[in-house]
């Protein structure tokens, strides 16, 4: 298994993890920068595309919103105040019952953003019915917040890589500690 395929989340909820992959912080190339960036990288995912720059930042608050509350997953940020964050999208999101192979599902319903937003509550909603969610994390590192899903066997992955955010933080509380 490569390193990207660790990090990968469990069938759609991975959508999530690329949505919040989509920028590269702290200031990386943003993928929704443009409504036409935005609209090749929701096609490519079989969702609809973004028509306006409107959109385009509705898209990119969601992301960050999402951001915050996969941070909140690696108990580095308020869960309740990252989960509230999401609020404001939810009345513009529309979601419907489906019967597909016998059973319910959440689909998502209207046009542009809104359906691409609705689209992934419906992933939000079922990830966290199926005990998976809170294991997609963002990086410990306030700098990095990169996504990955937490395939640890104790639940405890704190950053995105050792090699890298792990190793540096370690390192700088190390030096604090020799500080003081």
């Amino acid at each position: 298994m490569s390193v990207l395929e660790a990090d990968e989340a469990p069938g759609r909820l991975d959508l999530l993890r690329q949505l919040v992959n989509t920028l590269d912080l702290p200031d990386g190339p943003d993928r929704l920068a443009t409504p036409d960036e935005a609209s090749v990288w929701c096609r490519e995912r079989g969702l609809p595309p973004v028509t306006n720059q409107n959109e385009c930042d509705r898209l990119r608050a969601f992301r960050e919103a999402i951001r915050d509350v996969l941070f909140a997953n690696n108990g580095e940020f308020e869960a309740s105040r990252a989960w509230a964050a999401l609020e404001p999208f939810s009345p513009r999101a529309p979601l419907i019952v489906a019967v597909e192979n016998g059973a319910p599902v959440l689909r998502a319903a209207g046009s542009g953003v809104d359906a691409v937003i609705a689209a992934l509550f419906a992933i939000v909603y079922d990830a966290v019915a199926h005990g998976t969610f809170a294991r997609l994390r963002a990086c410990r590192k306030s700098s990095c917040r990169f996504a990955y899903y937490d395939r640890s066997k104790n639940g405890s992955r704190a950053w995105c890589s050792m090699a890298t955010c792990g190793n540096r933080e370690k390192a700088q509380r190390r030096r604090r500690r020799e500080r003081a």
